[in-house]
């Protein structure tokens, strides 16, 4: 990814760059959505916890 350097005045919110979103995507999704959003990444998360315990008794049992 390259990097686009940009030159802002504090003072002046008119030289802020406008964010790069898709406002109808945003504005159309509903709490459903996102709700299995949010269990998603719960599920993903403990998968990670999970994961990194395995990981964690591999190596403390190699310590032996």
């Amino acid at each position: 990814m390259s990097t686009t350097r940009i030159r802002i005045q504090p003072g002046d919110p008119a030289t802020y760059p406008e964010g790069r979103i898709d406002a109808a995507k945003v504005d159309g999704t509903t709490e459903a959505e996102i709700g299995l959003q949010q269990r998603e990444d719960d599920v993903e998360a403990m998968q990670d916890v999970a994961r990194y315990g395995r990981e964690y008794g591999r190596y403390k049992r190699k310590e032996r």
